[in-house]
Order: C-alpha cells, then sequence, then structure tokens
C-alpha cells in the first residue's frame, strides 16, 4: 500500500469532487444507505477513510471509531469532516501491516479501499486485530456485469480525473473471486451483495460484504 502514498497525496483536493464521475453513477450514496442499516458496531476501525465520507456515519453506529488513511492530505480533510465528533479519533496507519495490539476493535469496515491493497495481508492483519466474533464489512466497487463499452468509459473518466487508468494497485474482484479470500483469511462470510444504481446502469457497481471472525 506505501507504493500508493504520492498517488493519494496528490489528487487528495480533487477526491471528492472526481469520484462520483468516475464511478459514473452514485454508488457511494448507495452504499451508504446500505452502511446505515448495521447496528452496534461498538469499537470501529475504518481502513482508507480517505476524505471520511463514510466516518461520521460509523461515528453514529459504534461506540468509538479510529478513522486511519496512508496520507496526510486525505487525514487532513476527515478532520475537518468530523470536527465535534468526539468518538472519532484520526491517525494514519497502513491497514496492510497496523500499530495495533491484538483484539483491539469489534469491527474494521472498509469502503471502496479492499481493491488497493494487498488482499490477503490486509485480511490477516484485520483478523488479527479484531476480537473472536468481529465483524468486516467491505464495500468495493467492481466492473463485473458492464458492456466493454462501459468499462471503456469508466477508465477514460479515471483517466480524465486522475491522469491514469486505474489507481496504484488496483486489482478488480468478483462476486465470486472475494468470498475465498476472506474465508481463508480465518473468517466466515455472511452475506455478499451487489449494490447498482439503476438510473445510471452503465457505472460502476459495487459488492458489499459482511463477514465475522472465526
Amino acid at each position: 500500500m506505501a507504493t500508493g502514498v504520492s498517488f493519494w497525496e496528490r489528487i487528495a483536493s480533487v477526491y471528492d469532487g472526481g469520484v462520483d464521475y468516475i464511478l459514473g453513477n452514485n454508488l457511494r450514496l448507495i452504499v451508504l444507505d446500505k452502511l446505515k442499516k448495521e447496528q452496534h458496531l461498538g469499537r470501529t476501525v475504518e481502513f482508507g477513510c480517505g476524505t471520511g465520507y463514510f466516518t461520521p456515519l460509523l461515528a453514529e453506529l459504534s461506540e468509538s471509531v479510529v478513522a486511519t488513511d496512508i496520507t496526510e492530505s486525505m487525514l487532513d480533510r476527515t478532520r475537518e469532516r468530523v470536527k465535534g465528533l468526539s468518538t472519532v479519533t484520526v491517525l494514519r496507519e497502513d491497514c496492510e501491516k497496523t500499530t495495533f495490539l491484538p483484539a483491539s476493535f469489534d469491527t474494521a469496515f472498509l469502503g471502496f479501499t479492499f481493491q488497493l491493497v494487498d488482499g490477503p495481508m490486509t485480511v490477516a492483519e484485520i483478523q488479527r486485530l479484531l476480537k473472536p466474533g468481529g465483524r468486516l464489512i467491505l464495500a468495493i466497487p467492481t466492473m463485473e456485469g458492464l458492456r466493454l463499452s462501459d468499462k471503456l468509459l469508466c477508465i477514460m473518466r479515471n483517466y480524465r480525473t486522475y491522469g491514469t487508468i486505474k489507481p496504484p494497485g488496483t486489482k478488480l474482484y468478483t462476486y465470486r473471486s472475494l468470498p475465498p479470500l476472506i474465508t481463508q483469511g480465518g473468517f466466515k462470510v455472511l452475506d455478499v451483495e451487489q449494490l447498482t444504481d439503476p438510473a445510471h446502469p452503465g457505472g460502476f457497481s459495487g459488492l458489499y460484504v459482511r463477514a465475522v471472525k472465526i
């Protein structure tokens, strides 16, 4: 994940204005609405908080939240977004190898981050820092089901916004490829839901995954 630091530092100021354009729809809002249905998350760690889009809602659902990212530019924007929320702590951490003690959290959440990191390393680290029975929640954009023309348009929008066809380290998961990676890391997958935006069928869809530490 460290190899992407300079990229995310560079695009932090344009991320919020560009990500929905790149996705081609309202997927972030759809994920936010899905996340609202979660309950009693306890002590939560958020990896790849970015500009803090999901962080205030996580604070409502949790006893406390530690929001983390690998870049200070992103973290500065999160700090602005969560001003006044006393239960939120904002820290620089790499989800592939953190400084947290084992069994420190009840829930780990990654919103639009997991596809950018080393999957097995991240799952292993989250398994280490969650308490027994702790929850893992992932929201991951996917091109699964898109026509080739729509995929090319998504790539083009990415290049126009960030100057590259995809962020560093990007791996696109599917409904079938993602669960085995999580189960091999010591989790039981409870459900995988594919989220779509019917109003914008040419954009990314999302995989919303809920799992528990075995």
